[in-house]
């Protein structure tokens, strides 16, 4: 399927518009138009040519806008009018460098994104990049493409991805905190099933120094690095605007394609009742494991809101679900949202940030906005 969406946006048809008269004679009242002799009615071959001209990768185009067909000098500033597929000539880069805002480890690890894409035709863009984050636990180098299957609505993206996931390391957290509160470490255990674990020396909340103080179990703001994994990730961009202001964005990613298994690549958290080796008293409390990803596809399904409140302004928030596997029975959903706010000053020019939880919907005990990471990011055409 995916080959066959790919040949139909590689192969569809560019549209012109075109000058001079209709097929019924138009030709022949050009024909008489010269036969005058007094060349008064001819066009002015001066200044006004030289504009033209000055279109840049646009020379086989209109000089105005047609069917969103744009050049360098007409490309929008406001981003729900940008086409879905980057014009043909022109390059975009991005470059971001994020940080770890977790709640418990804040500015420990940073990142530096790399991004590109680039306009082969007006419906079909290569795209390709590199991404890291936790200080290269976890990264990301794809190479791909992105091609029309209705221009400006739905695309078909494709991208070969050498990637892993930064394990997080977890702690037992005193809340309310406090300065003289005990400190929580990891021991080797054993889980219910007599699987090896590593397993808290805080479990009984009763040691904490604020008296009806409760445990909270997040991560620390250490990272271990995971397996790496080859993939092919495909998506079905999608975009409705409603209005010039608002759109529907959907299917930046649909689901990936794993060619390889690895032993550790996200996390899966369970209750376990577990004692005290101080209190003596036995508590529940919740275990992280690290746990597999087969050489199975992955659903990756994405959705959200693009507002453009002025055209230099833009305001995106969209949400992703993340199944390993597709096995929706193992309770190793994760569903990031990311808010993102754009400055456009002109057509060549973006800056912003990205903002995102990383987990809206976490284990038990932890909140919904414990676990963040903050990008600024900067991107230039040309």
């Amino acid at each position: 399927m995916a080959l066959s969406l790919s040949y139909v946006a590689w192969h569809t048809h560019a549209a012109y518009a075109k000058g001079g008269g209709d097929d019924s004679g138009g030709g022949d009242d050009d024909d008489g138009g010269d036969d005058d002799g007094g060349g008064g009615d001819k066009p002015d071959k001066g200044g006004g040519d030289d504009d033209d001209d000055d279109q840049g990768d646009g020379s086989d185009q209109p000089p105005v806008t047609a069917g969103g067909l744009y050049t360098m000098r007409t490309y929008p500033v406001r981003e729900n009018s940008r086409p879905l597929t980057m014009t043909k000539g022109i390059t975009q880069l991005r470059l971001a460098l994020g940080t770890d805002l977790s709640a418990k480890g804040a500015f420990n690890t940073f990142g530096v994104n790399l991004e590109g894409q680039y306009g082969y035709t007006d419906n079909f863009t290569l795209i390709g990049g590199l991404t890291d984050a936790y200080n290269f636990k976890q990264f990301g180098f794809y190479f791909g493409f992105e091609g029309a299957l209705v221009y400006d609505v739905l695309d078909i993206r494709l991208a070969a991805n050498v990637h892993r996931n930064a394990i997080p390391e977890y702690e037992n957290f005193c809340t309310p905190a406090a300065t003289n509160d005990p400190k929580d470490s990891l021991v080797a255990g054993m889980d219910q099933n007599g699987n090896p674990i590593q397993v808290s020396t805080l479990v009984d909340p009763s040691r904490c120094a604020t008296p009806s103080a409760a445990l909270v179990n997040l991560p620390d703001g250490n990272y271990s690095a995971g397996g790496t994994q080859f993939s092919i990730d495909i998506g079905f961009p999608f975009r409705y605007a409603f209005r010039p202001e608002i759109a529907l964005v959907a299917l930046q990613t649909l689901m990936s394609i794993d060619f390889n298994g690895v032993d550790k690549d996200h996390v899966i958290s369970t209750p376990l009742t577990l004692m005290d080796p101080v209190s003596m008293a036995t508590e529940m409390t919740t275990i992280n494991t690290a746990t597999k990803n087969s050489a199975k596809p992955d659903l990756k399904p994405s959705i959200g809101l693009a507002t453009n409140p002025i055209p230099q302004l833009s305001v995106t928030v969209f949400a992703q679900l993340r199944i390993p596997d597709f096995d929706t029975a193992a309770g190793a959903f994760q569903i990031p949202v990311t808010g993102r706010i754009e400055a456009s000053p002109n057509q060549q020019l973006d800056f912003g940030l990205e903002f995102t939880l990383l987990n809206v919907s976490p284990p038990s005990g932890q909140s919904p906005i414990d676990n963040r990471f903050l990008s600024l990011f900067m991107q230039a055409r040309y």
